[in-house]
């Protein structure tokens, strides 16, 4: 996409953001949701929705086949997938992610997403890899920072998928997810290997560097990157070098519970859920940041979501707290915990901005 595509979805995303909130408490159909939310955001990606040889509805690769709810298309070959459900649908639903992974396997296409019109999920349906680890990415328009969601939809536009960019961006995440799981079992295990690199660049012993990582509750995590996927769909970056501000505040992809309970985004005590392979988990974050499972009190969500999933695997296990743990908003609506974590990130890099 050239800058002025880019700009121009970036207006789009902004009006449908304000769409979002406007229909939050209405229920709108499938339909409905496809004419007036995933259209304007497919146009200005260059997709001509008027026009079956790029967009084809209701496509089905043979026949006999139930029909996929859009089929985008180069030289009339299908290249991506997208079914759509109605806005407030609960994308992470088992049984839709297999119908969409299971049509883009008939149809032999590898890209497909399932969105809501507010959410988009992205999944690679032919990547070797378990189901659940077949998701490249996934953005709300209503809820995440403008910059990300446009760069990261700009890997959805025609010209993009044309250009084959959807692979190179997977190759990184790929490589990128096997680093940051490996990293996440060394913390987890408390890895000797870790612990001699750490003592040979301290003058700690190996029990008191143990006792700490154990203490610090460290998480691996991936932060927003606009500029590199900027950089990928062919958009100008934001300049950098001399005159570009250092940022000044912690990045919201690095930001606590305790300092997003302080800015107001999380009250405290805040209720946790979560179901997992049969069971339901429920945690609390207290007032100073903790979260208490069981009775437990742990520095981090991630540590609480260790220990909930140890109750049925009998085992530790590397987990993500942030997207592992649920909570109800003040609208009553099931969300991610991270989801408050993005949206400290999007504060925090405009008041950098204004600093």
């Amino acid at each position: 996409m050239t800058d002025q595509e880019h700009a121009k979805l970036r207006e789009i995303l902004r009006q449908q953001a304000s769409r979002m909130h406007e229909y939050r408490n209405q229920r709108i159909r499938e339909e409905n949701t496809k004419q007036t939310l995933i259209n304007p955001v497919l146009e200005a990606l260059g997709w001509n929705t008027s026009d079956w040889t790029e967009v084809d509805y209701e496509f089905r690769p043979e026949s006999a086949d139930n029909p996929v709810d859009y089929a985008l298309k180069i030289d009339r070959v299908p290249k991506l997938l997208i079914e759509a459900k109605a806005l407030g649908s609960d994308l992470s639903n088992r049984k839709s992610v297999a119908q969409i992974l299971k049509y883009a396997f008939m149809a032999d296409v590898t890209w497909c997403v399932l969105t809501d019109g507010d959410e988009y999920r992205i999944y690679n349906a032919m990547a070797a890899v378990k189901p659940g680890e077949k998701l490249m990415c996934r953005v709300r328009i209503s809820d995440d920072n403008e910059e990300c969601t446009a760069s990261r939809l700009a890997l959805l536009s025609r010209s993009n998928l044309e250009g084959n960019q959807l692979e190179s961006f997977w190759a990184v995440h790929f490589v990128d997810r096997q680093v940051k799981a490996a990293l996440q079992k060394m913390l987890n295990e408390v890895d000797k290997s870790l612990v001699g690199l750490i003592r040979k660049a301290t003058t700690l012993k190996p029990k008191e560097i143990v006792e700490s990582l154990r203490r610090l509750g460290i998480v691996i995590d991936s932060p927003p990157q606009p500029v590199r996927l900027a950089a990928l769909n062919g958009v100008t970056p934001a300049p950098t070098g001399e005159g570009t501000k250092v940022r000044k505040k912690r990045g919201g992809s690095e930001a606590t519970l305790a300092e997003i309970i302080g800015c107001g985004l999380l009250s405290a005590p805040c209720q946790l859920f979560r179901e997992y392979k049969g069971q339901t988990f429920e945690a609390t974050v207290l007032a100073d940041g903790t979260v208490e499972f069981q009775g437990t009190k742990y520095a981090t969500c991630s540590a609480a979501g260790n220990a909930a999933r140890a109750v049925v695997t009998g085992r530790k296990m590397s987990t993500n707290g942030w997207t592992f743990w649920r909570f109800r908003d003040a609208d009553g609506k099931v969300r991610e915990l991270g989801t408050v974590r993005e949206r400290y990130a999007a504060g925090a890099s405009a008041q950098n901005k204004a600093d």
